[in-house]
């Protein structure tokens, strides 16, 4: 049984009753234990004195019943908590945290949602890793089953007819496709496994389950959680098109930063490709593309009409398309005028509104004659000046047109970044659907959107599905297909390369600061009764040079005028419980220490260090593993061309001469496509090319 629950303690219930928690407030303190503890440790055990215990086998279990409505129909999840101890693991480093410099990988995606803006769904990952740290005795997995994972659970424990409540939940966290799957080791690092959205079947949208997460992780002082990003929809990585958008990933709402890269990517590149990329001015692209491609202004001129501000660089291009997706209902749309003649204010002008409508009909026409190309505005003043004398007219309706909706066309300006002219294009948008009056005023209001006064014959909209359909034909065409139809060469290569660089960094990490101040290493408790001392153990790793390791402070609780032995005692007890390799440590005493705790003094911002000594049996048994493991790390050398020199989660494929490691991308093969049995890197094989012509 665990040492952090005690079962013998008397229940505030009875037995198999079941009590329920809002899921909405569900993690705050007070919903429903008081976290206010110091420590991950403490605060966890509080929390599971409310839950159910399920099982008290090797992997002890507990579950919360969690109310997510009452209305219309009462809708609730289960939340399991399953401790699974270092006995109970294949192995004794965390697959989570096996390559060194906090790197490893995963598997995510995300997806629209009707009520949300956006639902995450079928995630499937590895998570960032804690490599440098110590190994923990155990790990405490936060698990809300989907209905499929719960059904191959009950599947596994004997049939369609076993109930959880009577079975073991080992098998459990082994499952994957979690409505939630994250853990914390037992010193409050973790990882974030798994998240499943209303789109695969979940009742929870993916914003519901990562703010209960957080609430999580923040209640129970939780230190560091890493994830890898992976996340996708409808073929686009989301962790570029927010980043292009945002300037951060989707779990960048809740605070996760860069954390590492894959191929030699670091934070200094990552945020100087997003910069380059963001900041990229639309008119010089559509300068670009216009020659290449003609449905793409095409659409970029579409978005610059909806909005009421000017896109000016992809980042506002991006982030409006978001803002609109998200606001237009599913099976709703917003008008946008399509068949009106576009009323110009005459008040300030000396032409009858007469006369201004027949010269627009005149430009209409003279750009209609061109077939939707992009002509000057010069070109366009003499073509109409054979029907309009009055050039002071022409000037004046050409001014106003930019933008704006005439009939079943849309007139684009814009401004030449080469030849610094204006330049005009027509488009037809009489293929979008209807909408209605009402329908139009509503939304405009609504969503800010439509300079001009207008009338409509009411069957022209867009549609939250276009608004997608766009997205992603951006997506695929202005930030990835850099190599096609964009040409190989100047800006347009500069935004596939910079995107590349984006989606290479998939590690973010959240550091969970609950302790603001790092002066302060000890905290009044209990009216002042008793003291919480941030402590950590120095002891010197035999296994490795006898370096001196310190693991993570952690706050030890003692009575205010405790003697600096029972100090000793507590710290000793807190360290053996959290760490493997600490499970015999044995603080020395201190050299020239107070004999009494409201006597001693904190070494800085260190708190208090302390000496440990580690049993002798207990370093065989560490320097053995940590042996294994360095000759691991020897035999497998690695020099990839993009700089890499660890390993970070990415296929590679290893020289059959110099045994050298490097990333199958770096060296030319494809993702979909085999490791070759036999390789040699680009070095060896030129060596090898004299050799063919001797006889």
């Amino acid at each position: 049984m665990s040492n952090l629950i005690r079962t013998d303690l008397p229940k505030k219930r009875k037995r198999g009753e079941s009590r329920v928690f809002r899921l909405k407030t569900f993690g705050e303190t007070g919903h429903p234990a008081e976290l206010n503890q110091l420590s991950f440790r403490d605060n966890l055990g509080k929390l599971l004195e409310f839950g159910h215990f399920e099982s008290s086998g090797l992997m002890g279990s507990w579950s919360f019943q969690l109310e997510v409505h009452r209305h219309p129909n009462p809708l609730y999840v289960l939340l399991f908590v399953v401790e699974e101890p270092i006995e109970a693991s294949l192995n004794l480093r965390c697959n989570h945290c096996q390559y060194v410099g906090d790197v490893i990988s995963l598997s995510l995606s995300l997806h629209f949602s009707h009520c949300q803006k956006y639902v995450l769904c079928i995630y499937l990952w590895n998570i960032t890793g804690w490599g440098n740290h110590m190994i923990c005795n155990k790990k405490y997995h936060f698990v809300i089953p989907s209905k499929e994972t719960m059904a191959a659970f009950l599947k596994l424990e004997g049939g369609i007819c076993a109930s959880p409540e009577k079975e073991s939940l080992s098998h459990l966290v082994e499952l994957q496709g979690h409505v939630l799957h994250g853990f914390f080791h037992s010193n409050g690092f973790g990882h974030l496994l798994s998240i499943n959205g209303i789109e695969s079947g979940s009742d929870l949208t993916g914003h519901q389950v990562m703010e209960l997460w957080d609430r999580l992780c923040s209640g129970l002082k939780a230190r560091k959680i890493g994830l890898n990003d992976a996340s996708h929809k409808k073929g686009m990585e989301l962790r570029l098109l927010h980043g292009v958008a945002k300037g951060e990933p989707w779990f960048g709402r809740w605070g996760y930063r860069f954390g590492s890269g894959t191929y030699g990517v670091t934070q200094k590149i990552y945020e100087k490709a997003l910069e380059s990329v963001r900041n990229v001015p639309l008119c010089l692209l559509n300068h670009h593309l216009t020659s290449l491609n003609r449905e793409t202004p095409i659409l970029l001129s579409r978005y610059q009409t909806l909005s009421t501000e000017p896109l000016i660089t992809l980042s506002d291009l991006f982030m409006f398309m978001l803002h609109l997706h998200s606001r237009l209902p599913r099976d709703n749309y917003m008008n946008n005028s399509r068949n009106q003649i576009i009323s110009i204010d005459s008040t300030n002008c000396r032409w009858s509104q007469k006369r201004i409508q027949m010269a627009i009909k005149v430009v209409i026409e003279s750009l209609k004659r061109v077939e939707c190309r992009w002509i000057s505005r010069q070109e366009v003043r003499d073509a109409a000046r054979n029907y309009i004398g009055d050039t002071g007219l022409l000037d004046f309706v050409l001014k106003s047109l930019g933008n704006q909706v005439v009939g079943n066309y849309l007139v684009r300006r814009s401004l030449n970044p080469v030849k610094k002219v204006l330049e005009y294009c027509l488009e037809d948008i009489s293929n979008l659907l209807p909408s209605s009056n009402h329908e139009l005023t509503t939304l405009q209001n609504q969503y800010q959107m439509g300079k001009t006064t207008t009338t409509t014959n009411g069957h022209n909209k867009i549609t939250r599905g276009q608004v997608m359909k766009d997205m992603v034909y951006f997506y695929r065409h202005i930030l990835m297909d850099y190599k096609g139809m964009l040409g190989p060469i100047g800006i347009l290569n500069q935004i596939g390369m910079a995107s590349r660089a984006i989606l290479d960094a998939k590690y973010f990490i959240k550091e969970y600061h609950y302790i603001r101040d790092t002066s302060m290493k000890t905290i009044q408790l209990d009216g002042g009764g008793k003291l919480g001392i941030f402590c950590t153990i120095a002891w010197k790793s035999h296994h490795h040079n006898n370096d001196i390791k310190m693991p993570p402070q952690e706050c030890i609780v003692v009575n205010k005028n405790a003697t600096m032995s029972e100090v000793y005692r507590e710290a000793e007890r807190v360290f053996r419980e959290i760490y493997w390799e600490l499970r015999d440590v044995v603080v020395d005493n201190q050299r020239e220490m107070a004999p009494r705790v409201d006597e001693m003094a904190l070494n800085g911002n260190k708190g208090l260090v302390l000496d440990g000594n580690v049993g002798v049996m207990m370093n065989i048994e560490v320097m053995k593993y940590y042996d294994d493991e360095d000759s691991k790390k020897k035999e497998k050398r690695i020099e990839c061309e993009c700089g890499a020199k660890e390993e970070d989660g990415e296929r590679m494929v290893c020289c059959d001469i110099c045994e050298v490691w490097q990333h199958t991308r770096c060296v030319g093969v494809q993702h979909n496509e085999e490791v070759p049995r036999i390789f040699l890197c680009q070095s060896c094989d030129q060596h090898l090319i004299p050799l063919s012509f001797l006889p």
